[in-house]
């Protein structure tokens, strides 16, 4: 069988050609009270930021500063750049405030709080102590002693990922899942695009580090005992063997006959176990990170569209002093990248509800119709066709199954090859669309059942939502009345058909007095607004 033919990746090249300009980061660290907390200041608003200063020479600045202009956050940083440009150039009058932001330093804060965030705005101090407000992005993480591990590399890149989304997007518009998210979590469309774009660039900058701890070897099994590192794990790893798209297994405790209900939602969060011949649904596919990260990632290293460059002047509004071939300035992998931008930064215009992962391959594809079989085709090759087709989903599984087990005979009656490639010509000719398998989503909030914002914490305090259509059986099963072989029947009903239309559509599975319970929860998340995450 050729299934999997149309993809063929090759390690990203990261190093920047002789003509590329470095992009400098300024570094910052905060100015501190007498109670060792960092300074903050108001402006006229009331809005407050904190105060921050260039940072004194020493040994561990001049390091951080080399990583930042030698290694993988380099070709980053001037992605940023780059974006900002293509802004510069498509601003309007609703634009033209915001230049100072688009025209700023990028900004690189020494931070005295644990782990990377992508931030926006402070307070720039001088010696004398006068201030001057910064409305720009900046990257606040913590610096460790030793900067030859790649962490820097890694998380910079991955914070400066949210900011370059924001440039090209603006805010997207929030979900409803309220869950923790993680490479092996679905949650919703806005969480995992937003997520899934700052991720991708985390196995980018392990594939450029000859650091074995950066590019992802671990000592011993017991490195991966905590949960952010089994996580970080999969976010290089289980990207490159593609499989977030697949299912995970149900919990043994799931079976018991009085289950712990939260320890069940949990265990099956967190685990980083997948069943490699079951498939999520394409729903379940565009709201997990892991499944969005794969995607860029496959496309950013698909050897045809990342070497296929377009005509001098589409480069112009990204580098506006580009003079020769853009293969003189610009890598294969920025290249790439640059088309995703031109992309991504039409997504205002994308359908309500429709995934923003698929908007962007639809607006791919338009901006670039020579290259748009190539790029449908990554995107069906890498989730099985679980988006548009149903029957190619299952054919796919099917063939897995049977290869799986080493069933020749089976396996050679698989003909899953000639409907994969039809699939592919009937999205890229528009007699079918990326998003015809996905159905509506179903949102449900059960007030009775708390989860805490992260794993690691018993602050049980957000009421779980629930995408019917997206939902695992120990979703379903946080839902009073529901047992596990209610769970499982709801389940098997929607894949059977690939999605459940309405609410309703539950009735023949529900006893009444449950289906009034979910249709309670249904009227309930109407009246809620989207969750904006902390």
């Amino acid at each position: 069988m050729k299934i999997l033919s149309a993809i063929s990746l090759l390690l990203c090249a990261t190093g920047a050609s002789s003509a590329q300009q470095t992009v400098p980061c300024e570094i910052i660290v905060p100015v501190l009270d007498a109670n060792k907390q960092v300074l903050t200041a108001t402006v006229p608003d009331g809005q407050s930021y904190p105060v921050f200063r260039e940072a004194p020479p020493s040994k561990l600045v001049s390091d951080v500063r080399r990583e930042l202009e030698t290694s993988f956050a380099q070709q980053v940083l001037r992605l940023d750049h780059y974006a900002r440009n293509l802004m510069i150039a498509k601003r309007t009058e609703a634009h033209r405030n915001s230049e100072e932001w688009l025209t700023a330093p990028m900004y690189f804060l020494m931070s005295t709080e644990e782990r990377g965030f992508a931030r926006f705005g402070f307070w720039l101090q001088d010696e004398a102590g006068k201030r001057k407000l910064i409305l720009a992005g900046y990257v606040d993480m913590v610096v460790g002693d030793d900067c030859s591990q790649g962490c820097i590399e890694e998380i910079f890149s991955h914070e400066l990922g949210y900011l370059i989304l924001r440039t090209l997007t603006g805010s997207l518009e929030a979900g409803h899942s309220r869950k923790m998210h993680q490479s092996m979590t679905v949650t919703d469309y806005p969480t995992a695009f937003d997520e899934g774009f700052a991720e991708h660039f985390q196995p980018l900058s392990r594939d450029s580090h000859p650091n074995g701890v950066a590019s992802g070897t671990f000592a011993t099994d017991f490195d991966l005992f905590w949960l952010s590192a089994a996580d970080g794990q999969l976010r290089t790893d289980g990207v490159k063997r593609n499989v977030f798209i697949h299912r995970k297994p149900l919990p043994e405790s799931a079976f018991d006959g009085t289950p712990e209900l939260y320890r069940l939602f949990v265990d099956a969060e967190t685990t980083t176990v997948f069943l490699p011949t079951e498939l999520k649904n394409g729903q379940q596919m565009m709201a997990s990170e892991g499944v969005i990260s794969t995607l860029f990632y496959r496309f950013v290293n698909d050897e045809q569209l990342r070497t296929h460059y377009r005509e001098s002047s589409f480069y112009r509004a990204f580098l506006p002093t580009l003079s020769g071939l853009p293969e003189s300035a610009i890598t294969p992998a920025e290249n790439m990248h640059l088309k995703l931008f031109a992309a991504m930064a039409e997504l205002h215009g994308m359908k309500r509800g429709q995934p923003p992962m698929i908007s962007v391959v639809e607006n791919y594809a338009r901006l670039f119709p020579d290259e748009a079989k190539r790029i449908y085709g990554d995107f069906i090759a890498t989730t099985w066709g679980a988006t548009v087709s149903q029957q190619l989903q299952a054919d796919l599984a099917r063939a897995a199954s049977d290869g799986g087990r080493g069933d020749i005979s089976a396996f050679r009656r698989d003909d899953s090859s000639s409907l994969f490639e039809s699939t592919i010509a009937d999205v890229t000719n528009g007699k079918r669309l990326l998003d015809d398998n996905l159905g509506p989503e179903l949102w449900i909030l059960n007030s009775e059942f708390k989860i805490a914002p992260s794993m690691w914490t018993n602050d049980r305090r957000l009421p779980l939502t629930i995408n019917l259509n997206t939902a695992t059986e120990p979703e379903l099963m946080t839902i009073a009345g529901v047992d596990i072989v209610v769970a499982r029947k709801i389940v098997a009903a929607r894949n059977a058909n690939g999605f459940f239309r309405s609410v309703n559509e539950l009735e023949p599975i529900l006893p009444p007095e449950i289906m009034h319970h979910v249709i309670s929860m249904s009227d309930e998340m109407k009246r809620l607004p989207p969750y904006d995450r902390e």
